[in-house]
């Protein structure tokens, strides 16, 4: 079969095209963002970038105690309750971030001076933080509804229409007006805002909103959120603490700098991932919501996603150290001894998370607790002592290492689950 009658057969392919639409949406993205880090670093001062990652990491540490396990239960409730019952839980769980927010707006207001003395917290950031951070939430789940329900052009379309309103309004605003860091949030909240704003709208058009309120969801997320939370840490202490590790350990920013590019370059293989997660995930979950699953159906999705992540997995570990030799200072070439040590640790964390989400769906609350702590303390003792000893080098194994164990450990958690999936005969 030729090339182009093989593009011509499976372009029309519904699955295909929703898991392209969404890989590309993700790498679009993250495209644009990444290349107008160059524009911002020249027209942006340092203290500009430290005001703006003050800004950025407040939202980042707000957001799991904005969202709690809400987006995780939104997921995979949607496909096992009827219209009513989903319209009365959205209602109800919808009104939990809300009141976060005004208990974050509080909070930061009683704390306004020693912030203020302490990390130059502006007054603006008391209100702006968590505001920002509901609406990146509702964001979020309008995003999150957009792919249960199976629209990926409406995903694309309005992620990049957020993307273009960000950015657009930051340029114009620090071109033009000389606005600096403030005209780089303004357009973090503007476009944020406009997102939220659609997104009620979506939910009201659909009947999402407005249902009967009920306690009873409420102590039921509330007891999910505590698992979810720890989960969302452990996301940043497999992902992101080596770097504090080596640093500690050799006191050397040139080197935290060409390891923080290796890992940069290393998540590209997360990004495709997530891509596919976006499309896999929400089928898995109908799966399993059906009176009868379908075990082909699952290993299907399972083997494909697998497949996928593998194939993309060779590709970037080929395609980058080309980039490496022609992009990039010579002075960074080290970081390729190590890069692919974070490939593959990606990849060992794609195939663990995919294992998760039978825990998420069926919110089995002390495994997921346990697989977080377990994550949590196997990243940071694998750091301690890899880093302490190999540097760099070492960075790179316990990123490796830690991943390969934590999936090792998904696997055995919902190994009750997946088994019986996995060892099914094609029908």
């Amino acid at each position: 079969m030729s090339i182009t009658a093989f593009l011509k057969k499976y372009s029309s392919h519904k699955e295909l095209r929703s898991v392209a639409i969404y890989t590309f949406s993700n790498f679009f993205n993250k495209g644009v963002s990444f290349l107008l880090l160059f524009y911002f670093t020249r027209v942006l001062s340092e203290s500009d970038y430290g005001m703006l990652s003050l800004f950025s990491n407040s939202i980042l540490f707000l957001m799991p105690f904005i969202s709690m396990g809400i987006l995780q239960s939104v997921k995979s409730d949607f496909f096992k309750m009827d219209k009513s019952d989903f319209r009365s839980f959205f209602s109800t769980i919808l009104l939990l971030p809300i009141i976060i927010t005004v208990l974050s707006i509080a909070l930061l207001f009683l704390l306004k001076e020693p912030l203020t003395a302490w990390l130059h917290f502006p007054a603006v950031f008391i209100w702006v933080i968590p505001v920002v951070s509901l609406f990146a939430f509702l964001n979020e789940q309008l995003f999150i509804l957009l792919r249960n329900n199976e629209k990926p052009i409406a995903y694309f379309v309005l992620s990049s229409g957020r993307l273009l309103i960000e950015f657009g309004l930051a340029i114009l605003l620090i071109s033009c007006f000389d606005f600096n860091w403030l005209g780089r949030m303004s357009g973090y909240f503007v476009s944020y805002f406009v997102m939220a704003l659609y997104a009620f709208y979506y939910f009201n058009k659909n009947s999402y909103i407005f249902g009967k309120l009920k306690m009873h969801y409420v102590r039921e997320e509330l007891l999910y959120s505590v698992p979810i939370i720890v989960l969302q840490l452990s996301f940043f202490s497999m992902g992101a603490s080596a770097v504090y590790w080596l640093q500690y350990f050799t006191n050397d920013l040139a080197e935290v700098g060409i390891f923080n590019i290796a890992v940069t370059f290393g998540s590209i293989v997360n990004v495709f991932c997530s891509a596919l997660l976006q499309y896999v995930q929400p089928k898995i979950y109908s799966l399993l919501s059906e009176e009868k699953i379908n075990a082909n159906a699952i290993k299907k999705q399972f083997w494909m996603y697998g497949g996928l992540l593998l194939l993309f997995t060779i590709l970037i570990i080929a395609a980058v150290p080309v980039a490496y030799t022609l992009y990039m200072k010579a002075s960074y070439l080290t970081g390729m001894k190590y890069y692919y040590f974070f490939c593959l640790g990606q990849f060992f964390w794609g195939i663990a998370f995919f294992f998760c989400s039978f825990l998420l769906y069926y919110k089995l609350k002390k495994k997921l607790l346990f697989f977080s702590t377990s994550a949590i303390l196997i990243s940071t003792l694998c750091n301690y002592f890899f880093i302490k000893e190999g540097g760099s080098m070492g960075g790179a194994l316990a990123s490796m290492c830690s991943y390969f164990i934590v999936m090792v450990i998904a696997f055995v958690l919902v190994r009750k689950q997946i088994l019986p999936i996995l060892q099914s005969k094609n029908s």
